[in-house]
């Protein structure tokens, strides 16, 4: 009969301890979520992911402290393989999560975005490249656009477009042809554009523009001067009108403007407020005391001395643009890491709203903008017309609720001043053929020209009157 002393004991199956593995995985999450929260000192974010955060870690940090004093302390093995059995599964997790992150962002003139998320910290440099690479080609193959120091941008006279669908006149104005010289065509009654690419417009030729077809409709006495310019906000139409509009006395200037253009005239660096913007230069940029404006920055940069800048911080006036936050330039050891980024900037959503770009600070701005147009033409004695032109997007939520106005709308109505809003008119045509690609279709230009056709022939008439 064998001895039972020679019978091999049973070694016991190693396992973690639950609580205190629940524990750890609670303490590293919770270490993270402070981490993030200092990205966001002083904002409600802050103070959110802070109390957060540090409840969680206190309480992962006491179980933890009272699990190993009770229970496991007196077992090492089982200690070591429960933190091994922690910190392997969290660092395949991050490693995997990382390389998942790395391989979903796409590149753009601002840096990496994932998901539609810009990952923070932004780089000075890539815009400085991104810029400087738009300066090359524009010498390399001409640009329809140059830079102006009062206006930021304005057409370039006698240009064609790389595409050949843009051509300007002597003067700078959009034209048939490129070299034609208003001045040498001039009709006993003139009428002046000015705003945006959807006066502009932009994705037709000049025979489709509603600014030609409305010249067409008015008749042989009319001369319809089209000043528009792609990416102007309400404020540089303002100045192009008094500049460049004004010695041509015109006896009506409509002033075309969409929802966007309000959020642009906020703006200093239009490329710092809307990255991916075409244009490497600075804009003009108004404050508003009541309805008395100041300027703020004359002359502008050059686009040379922008990119020639060290850092975005040495940019003239740049604390004036909203689209501005010191800390997302700011650069730590952790924004190495893809991951660390796409979750800063995911709790970006939970920063305080920016004082500079309230609704009300919008409108304070733009209506003061407006009326100082409107004040200014009738004091040359020419009658002016602020039109709304509604994009996609705007046909997109008016289906979702009829009632819907944009803020732009919304300005219009509470200042005071002569307008047109083209929407109804526009709502009798199927939306599907009023636009191209991102503005007015040929189809869409011809509706926004019957529109404005009788209230333009009323300002001429009342002007002989």
């Amino acid at each position: 009969m064998r001895s039972a002393s020679l019978v091999p004991a049973r070694r016991s199956i190693l396992a973690p301890d639950v609580p205190l593995l629940a524990a750890l995985y609670v303490l590293e999450g919770s270490a993270l979520l402070l981490v993030i929260a200092a990205q966001h000192r002083g904002s409600r974010s802050f103070t959110i992911l802070s109390v957060i955060g540090g409840l969680a870690l206190l309480g992962a940090a006491t179980a933890i402290v009272l699990r190993y004093r009770t229970r496991i302390r007196h077992d090492p093995r089982r200690l070591a393989f429960t933190v091994v059995l922690n910190l392997v599964p969290v660092l395949l997790i991050l490693a995997t999560a990382e390389l998942t992150v790395r391989l979903l962002a796409r590149p753009t003139p601002r840096g990496p975005v994932v998901m539609d998320t810009h990952l923070l910290p932004w780089r000075w440099s890539d815009v400085v490249a991104h810029n400087e690479a738009l300066l090359a080609r524009a010498a390399r193959e001409g640009s329809y656009v140059v830079a102006d120091e009062v206006l930021g941008w304005v057409i370039g006279p006698n240009r064609r477009s790389t595409d050949g669908l843009y051509f300007s006149s002597a003067e700078g104005l959009r034209s048939p042809a490129p070299g034609i010289a208003f001045r040498e065509r001039a009709a006993p009654r003139r009428v002046a554009l000015v705003g945006d690419s959807f006066t502009f417009g932009l994705e037709v030729s000049y025979a489709d523009s509603w600014g030609h077809q409305l010249e067409r409709a008015l008749g042989p006495d009319v001369q319809v001067l089209n000043f528009g310019v792609d990416g102007y906000g309400v404020d540089q139409a303002f100045l192009r009108y008094g500049r460049d509009v004004r010695p041509w006395r015109p006896d009506v200037v409509i002033l075309g403007l969409i929802n966007h253009d309000l959020f642009r005239s906020m703006a200093v660096y239009s490329f710092v407020s809307f990255p991916g913007w075409p244009f490497p230069f600075a804009k003009p940029r108004f404050v508003v005391d009541g309805d008395r404006l100041t300027l703020l920055n004359m002359p502008l940069p050059s686009p040379h001395a922008i990119v020639a800048a060290r850092s975005i911080r040495e940019l003239p006036f740049i604390e004036y643009d909203p689209g501005y936050r010191a800390e997302d330039w700011k650069w730590h050891a952790l924004d190495a890491s893809y991951l660390y980024r796409l979750l800063v900037s995911r709790a970006r959503v939970w920063r305080e709203p920016d004082a500079r770009r309230t609704d009300e600070r919008v409108l304070a701005l733009n209506r003061a903008i407006v009326r100082g147009f409107v004040r200014q033409a009738q004091a040359e004695g020419t009658r002016p017309l602020l039109v709304y032109f509604p994009s996609d997007r705007d046909f997109r939520l008016r289906a979702d609720d009829p009632g819907w106005q944009s803020l732009a709308q919304t300005s219009l109505r509470a200042s005071g001043v002569p307008y047109t809003d083209v929407t109804p008119c526009l709502a009798k045509e199927n939306p599907a053929r009023l636009f191209g690609p991102g503005h007015y279709s040929p189809h869409g230009n011809a509706a926004v020209a019957a529109c404005l056709h009788k209230a333009v022939q009323a300002l001429l008439s009342a002007s002989t009157s």
